[in-house]
C-alpha cells in the first residue's frame, strides 16, 4: 500500500512539474506576443498622419470619455509633442464640458492664419493688460467643433494643433497651461463650496501682493467669499458655465445670482487671468453693497441721507457754520445749500426763502474730511471716520477694494454711495455719503 502511494505520488509530482514547465512556456510566448505587438503598434506610427486625423482624434476623445485612450495610443509620439496621457485626459475632459452644453459632436474645421489670430486678439481685448498676450502662441491652429444643432453657437468650443516639422501635433504648452489655469479657478470655486476659509486664502492671498493686506484682511476677505456665495449665489458650481478656456484667460459665467437688492436674479463673470509675471489673478469682483450707512456724532446715528430738516436741526447739532451758501443757479425754484462746519461739509436741497436763506430742506451729501481730535467725533456708523488706515477699512467692507474704495446701499428714498479719498500714507483722508439717485424727487 505504502509502495503504491509513493509511486502515485511521484506520479502526480511529474505532473504537476510538467504543467508549470507548460505554463511558464505559455507565458513566455504570451509575454513575447505583447511585446511584439506593442511593438508592431509604434512600428505603424512610424509616419506620420494628417492634420484632419489627427483633429479627428482629439474630436473623438472630446466627444467621449471612453476614446481617450485610444486616441492618445493612436497618435505617432513625434505628434504627441511631449503631451503627457494625463494632460491629453485632462484637457479633452475640460474641453467635453464645454461641449455638451453645444449639443452632439458632427464635425469640426480648420480655422485660417488669419481667422485663429483675430480670435486670439479679441481674447487679449477681453483680458486686457491683467493677462499675457496670446501672440507666443500666433503658430498655432484653432480646430473648431461644430454640431449637429448647437445650442451656445455664441461661444465655440475650440482646441489648438501646432504645425512644425512639416507635420501637425497636439500643442503641448498651450494645452498644459490652459488646464493649469482650469485647475487653478476650478480649485478657487471648491474651497468656496466647501467653505473652507483656510484653503481659499491660500489661493487669493498670492493676488494681494500689497502691503494693505494683511493676515487679518485675508482672512475677511476670505469668509466674506463664502458667506457671498452662500446668500447670493443660487447656481450650484456644476451648473457654473464656462465660457473661454485658454492658457491665459479662463472665463466662467454664474447664471443665478441675486443682485444687491436681493429681489432679482442676474447673471456674472468670474475670470481668471495668466499675469504677465506668470501669476495667476482671479476677478470675482461685484458691487460692494449692503446696509444703510448713517452720519453720527459721538457715536449717535444723527443724520440720514434723503431725509428732510430744519435749519434749526442742523444748528443743534452743529451751531453755526463756518460757510454758508444757498446757490440758485442750477434750478430756479431750488436751491443748493452748503454748510461748512469744522471737518463737516452738509449739502441740501431745497427751496430758499426770499431773503436769500431756507427754513428746511432734503439731504443729499455729508463729507467728512480734516481729522481733528479735539473737534466733535464725527463718523459713519461710528466706525468709518477720517485718520482711519485703508486695512482698517477693509476689516469693515472686505470687498471694497474690488470697486474703487466705493460702497453703496438703498432705502425707500433713493441710492446711496459711500466714497473713500487716502493720503500718501494710505490713510482716509475724506468720507463723503451722497445720493445717487432719488425715489423721492
Amino acid at each position: 500500500m505504502t509502495g503504491m502511494t509513493t509511486r502515485a505520488g511521484k506520479f502526480l509530482g511529474q505532473r504537476a512539474i510538467a504543467l508549470l514547465l507548460a505554463v511558464a512556456v505559455m507565458f513566455s510566448l504570451s509575454s513575447c506576443d505583447i511585446v511584439q505587438s506593442i511593438q508592431k503598434r509604434f512600428d505603424n506610427h512610424s509616419e506620420d498622419i494628417s492634420g484632419p486625423e489627427l483633429a479627428r482624434l482629439v474630436s473623438s476623445a472630446i466627444k467621449s470619455s471612453d476614446n481617450v485612450a485610444d486616441s492618445y495610443s493612436s497618435i505617432p509620439e513625434k505628434q504627441l509633442d511631449g503631451m503627457s496621457y494625463t494632460v491629453f485626459m485632462q484637457y479633452c475632459e475640460i474641453l467635453r464640458t464645454m461641449s455638451e452644453r453645444h449639443g452632439k459632436i458632427a464635425a469640426f474645421k480648420f480655422l485660417s492664419k488669419e481667422e485663429t489670430a483675430k480670435v486670439f486678439a479679441q481674447a487679449d481685448e477681453k483680458a486686457g493688460s491683467n493677462a499675457v498676450s496670446l501672440k507666443s502662441y500666433s503658430g498655432l491652429t484653432l480646430v473648431e467643433l461644430i454640431y449637429e444643432v448647437d445650442f451656445d453657437k455664441n461661444n465655440p468650443c475650440r482646441f489648438a494643433l501646432s504645425y512644425k516639422d512639416g507635420a501637425y501635433m497636439l500643442a503641448n504648452d498651450y494645452a498644459t497651461k490652459s488646464v493649469e489655469a482650469y485647475d487653478y479657478i476650478a480649485h478657487y470655486f471648491k474651497m468656496i463650496s466647501d467653505g473652507n476659509t483656510a484653503g481659499l486664502e491660500s489661493i487669493i492671498k498670492p493676488m494681494l501682493n500689497d502691503d494693505i493686506y494683511i493676515s487679518s484682511v485675508i482672512t475677511s476677505k476670505a469668509a466674506y467669499l463664502i458667506d457671498y456665495y452662500k446668500l447670493r449665489v443660487r447656481s450650484s458650481v456644476r451648473e457654473f458655465k464656462l465660457k473661454s478656456f485658454l492658457p491665459t484667460y479662463i472665463s466662467y459665467e454664474i447664471p443665478e445670482t441675486l443682485d444687491a437688492s436681493g429681489e432679482n436674479i442676474i447673471a456674472r463673470s468670474v475670470n481668471l487671468y495668466r499675469r504677465p509675471d506668470g501669476a495667476f489673478y482671479i476677478e470675482d469682483a461685484f458691487v460692494s453693497q449692503g446696509d444703510e450707512v448713517q452720519f453720527c456724532l459721538k457715536g449717535t446715528p444723527v443724520l440720514r441721507c434723503g431725509m428732510t430738516y430744519t435749519k434749526t436741526d442742523i444748528q443743534n447739532l452743529f451751531g453755526e457754520p463756518v460757510i454758508q451758501m444757498v446757490d440758485t443757479s442750477r434750478r430756479k425754484r431750488h436751491a443748493d445749500i452748503l454748510l461748512a462746519y469744522n471737518g463737516v461739509m452738509l449739502h441740501f436741497e431745497g427751496t430758499p426763502t426770499a431773503d436769500g436763506t431756507w427754513n428746511s430742506a432734503k439731504l443729499v451729501s455729508i463729507s467728512i474730511y480734516n481729522y481733528d481730535a479735539e473737534t466733535p467725533s464725527s463718523t459713519f456708523d461710528g466706525r468709518l471716520f477720517v485718520g482711519m488706515n485703508i486695512s482698517e477699512l477693509l476689516l469693515v467692507y472686505p470687498m471694497i477694494d474690488e470697486t474703487d474704495y466705493v460702497y453703496t446701499f438703498e432705502t425707500a428714498d433713493g441710492t446711496y454711495k459711500l466714497e473713500f479719498e487716502f493720503d500718501e500714507n494710505k490713510n482716509v483722508s475724506k468720507i463723503r455719503l451722497g445720493e445717487v439717485s432719488s425715489k423721492t424727487s
